[in-house]
């Protein structure tokens, strides 16, 4: 058995060869990760920023221009309401479908004062819209209401949450968390990270708690609490909208890629793409037989956008600035008669 003085000297040179290999790995991890090309995401100096796009909130702390209240005579105000999706996620406001949809309305219409107002909140679900509904459908005083959908909506709180996931993360991602916050205090950020996502990697791998995919196939079971509280979500926006004497909501699917960094052909879906289209036809479904009106762009991908990278960039799977212009375009096809 090693005396202590030898004990301490085996764990001295044992930190020493550590050293020069977690630098290693944190130059490799380095080279390798793609935001590492792509402009700043996150918070500095106090600004928000979405992939290097300035994000400007206004007084309701949406990503709008701020709200004219009461709304000016002569206005006809669309609401949108939706998550990060909406909310343009990596891309500047201007290439958001919202603000895409508001231009091609007033090319159209160019006698029509015509207001598009993105409400889109990230990782909002479908029961959250329905409550900022609730709150500003008065105060905004819209025309006519759209829900963005992506295809996590009846889930709520973060994709891939399950309460074996979260059980988990309430026993052991705050000690992650430490360590990967230690890794930055000693410029190690990027082992840090890896190390948290590959401990969670395990877990879910030895069978802690489900892949994300099967956790979201379980919302989408019809006689899922998750599954019943979107239906009733859906149902409440639609009351809403009623109540007010307004055209029927409409319900856009906002289709999107299945990889980061490789092309998703719609033409020839591969097992993971069957899944989405399934639960974006169920969803649709369920908005056209509670009074929606439906807009899908599935068709169009497939036509226009045939194998194509449908990521905003190598780190974000949110939609590209292509895709929101489709939505835009078949929103404004869907919306031209409702506006005469």
């Amino acid at each position: 058995m090693p005396t202590r003085p030898k004990a301490a000297k085996l764990i001295l040179i044992n930190i020493f060869l550590l050293i020069p290999v977690l630098i290693g790995c944190e130059g490799v991890l380095r080279l390798l990760d793609p935001a590492r090309r792509l402009p700043f995401n996150g918070i500095r100096d106090g600004r928000g920023y979405t992939w290097g796009h300035p994000v400007t909130m206004n007084r309701l702390r949406f990503r709008e221009r701020d709200i004219v209240h009461p709304k000016p005579k002569g206005v006809t105000r669309v609401m949108v309401l939706g998550d990060s999706l909406t909310f343009g996620n990596g891309l500047a406001t201007e290439e958001r479908y919202t603000d895409l949809l508001e231009l091609r309305l007033r090319d159209r219409f160019l006698k029509k004062k015509i207001e598009v107002l993105n409400f889109g909140v990230e990782s909002a679900s479908t029961v959250f819209e329905s409550g900022v509904l609730s709150k500003g459908l008065a105060w905004v005083d819209p025309d006519l209401i759209i829900i963005g959908f992506c295809l996590n909506d009846p889930q709520p709180g973060q994709q891939g949450d399950s309460p074996e996931k979260l059980f988990f993360d309430r026993h052991f991602g705050v000690p992650l968390r430490r360590v990967e916050v230690l890794s930055r205090k000693i410029f190690l950020p990027h082992v840090g990270t890896a190390f948290r996502k590959g401990m969670y990697g395990l877990a879910e791998a030895a069978g802690f708690f489900p892949p994300w995919m099967k956790v979201l196939d379980q919302a989408y079971r019809k006689e899922s609490a998750e599954w019943k509280e979107f239906e009733k979500a859906l149902a409440s926006i639609k009351e809403m909208s009623d109540k007010k004497k307004l055209p029927p909501p409409v319900f856009i699917v906002l289709n999107q890629g299945v990889t980061l960094n490789r092309p998703t052909d719609y033409r020839n879906p591969d097992k993971n793409l069957r899944h989405f289209l399934t639960w974006y036809r169920q969803a649709e479904e369920a908005a056209a037989r509670l009074g929606f009106e439906t807009v899908n762009v599935e068709d169009e991908i497939r036509s226009q956008l045939p194998n194509r990278i449908l990521s905003v960039n190598p780190a974000d799977n949110h939609p590209s600035a292509e895709l929101n212009q489709l939505y835009a375009k078949k929103l404004a096809e869907k919306l031209a008669d409702k506006l005469k």
